[in-house]
């Protein structure tokens, strides 16, 4: 018997000493609503391309290389790795494409983000379908050249090939354009804990619009990007944003902010193999339980529309029906209308569940 103990100690700590080093291998952890301690990934990286000037019959995109830039930043601080790609051709493009997926996106526990910030658009091929691209800075307008335009852009084909050979657990695409979205299917929330969304894996795909929508240069769903990982689209307040809460807030908000114009699509990749998961950003900070603490939400409008701040933090020219959810107590309101030249700032008090409508008149 007492021979038996050193080999039982050696088992045992070969067993320990690999749980702790398969631990250790995750760098990225989470902690369920039960208190267990969950792997997320090894690594997160990002690919952040941003394409303001074209060369062959398109618009310049003045604000597009600035956004993805700044949209890099916020994946640093979020934990990426961030790959910045500025005013790419269609050979730089895919040589960045390329090196993301076949380096980062290999490793299985990884998670990887693909933003793009530039021209989209959606031809009817032949034979009837219609087919999304991201334009490279060198693809020609195809109403001056369809065929360099075929050979230059990228289709959706291109792109969820690319999504198909990532190895990564999870892959979330954003594009700040618009075009078909015929590669992926819309998708509803499903409540799952955060340990099934992270297990399973998962191509997710988002759009700043529809295929027959423009996108402005300057950009409404970057904005909302920007707002909703810095904690806004984290509605149940567990310190994590899904790709599917991700996507329903851009929807809701761009909607609401472009007056209509502008509907994101969001949905996951046709295949049971990979529609399971559901991507997770941790966010910077993990929201501390407040029981003492309530919300109400504010439903401010103005005539005519102005751009609102509040407390001190400017909005975009809202629509004529704005709400916003605040913490109860005081708020300070402001009112720009600058074609007329006025401002005006009103406070008001917020109390605990209370939806209160507010409405100014500008002359």
């Amino acid at each position: 018997m007492i021979k038996k103990y050193p080999i039982l100690l050696i088992s045992t700590f070969m067993i320990f000493s690999l749980l702790i080093s398969q631990e250790r291998g995750f760098k990225v952890v989470a902690r369920t609503s039960g208190g267990e301690i969950i792997n997320l990934y090894k690594e997160c990286y990002a690919l952040v391309i941003g394409i303001s000037d074209y060369l062959s019959g398109w618009p310049d995109l003045p604000n597009a290389a600035g956004d993805a830039d700044k949209t890099g930043d916020l994946f640093s601080s979020l934990g990426f790795k961030v790959n910045k790609v500025t005013n790419p051709t269609r050979a730089e493009l895919i040589q960045a494409l390329d090196s993301f997926v076949f380096g980062p996106g290999q490793e299985e526990d990884n998670c990887l983000v693909i933003f793009f910030a530039g021209h989209g658009h959606t031809e009817r091929l032949a034979y009837g379908n219609d087919m999304g691209y991201i334009v490279p800075k060198d693809a020609p307008s195809p109403n001056q050249d369809k065929a360099g335009f075929m050979q230059k852009a990228i289709d959706m084909r291109t792109v969820e090939a690319y999504a198909r050979r990532i190895q990564a657990k999870h892959a979330l695409f954003l594009f700040d354009s618009c075009f078909s979205g015929a590669i992926f299917d819309m998708v509803r929330a499903i409540n799952e804990n955060i340990k099934y969304k992270t297990a399973r894996p998962v191509r997710q795909f988002i759009t700043a619009g529809a295929e027959d929508e423009a996108v402005p240069d300057r950009s409404i769903f970057n904005g909302q990007l920007m707002e909703a990982l810095q904690g806004e689209a984290d509605r149940n307040e567990d310190g994590y944003v899904t790709g599917t809460e991700l996507g329903e807030f851009l929807q809701e908000k761009v909607v609401n902010y472009s007056y209509g114009s502008q509907h994101p699509q969001y949905g996951k990749i046709r295949d049971p193999n990979l529609d399971k998961g559901d991507f997770v950003f941790m966010l910077e900070s993990k929201p501390k339980a407040r029981p003492d603490i309530g919300y109400g939400y504010l439903i401010i409008s103005s005539h005519p529309p102005a751009e609102i701040e509040i407390d001190g933090k400017l909005y975009r020219e809202v629509p004529p029906s704005f709400e916003i959810k605040l913490l109860e107590g005081k708020h300070t309101i402001g009112f720009i209308a600058s074609k007329l030249k006025i401002k005006k700032t009103i406070e008001i008090e917020l109390s605990k569940d209370e939806r209160k409508r507010i409405h100014e008149r500008l002359e």
